[in-house]
């Protein structure tokens, strides 16, 4: 796991599941975090949308909600859908 400073998670989508939380940067990264008042806890990260938009002078925004059915996590920015495996 590479190391995680605090992001801005001002704008990314944030879901609660089996006592964790998955959330996104608004950008291009999903963060599974515990949650805890005290200190940002990151488990781990992942790039999901980085670099696919064809123009890299207008970085990804993934505003919208995420969602979660089945341990299957959907996550989206302006042209893209994609459906992610975060169970075991």
């Amino acid at each position: 796991m590479e190391n995680i400073e605090s992001p801005l998670f001002d704008k990314g989508g944030i879901i609660l599941a089996d006592g964790l939380l998955l959330s996104t940067d608004g950008a291009s990264k999903l963060y599974l975090i515990e949650p805890d008042p005290a200190a940002f806890k990151p488990i781990a990260t992942a790039e999901l949308l980085k670099g696919e938009t064809g123009d890299q002078r207008f970085p990804t925004q993934n505003w919208a909600a995420l969602a979660l059915a089945n341990g299957k996590l959907l996550i989206r920015d302006q042209s893209r859908l994609r459906c992610v495996k975060v169970a075991k």
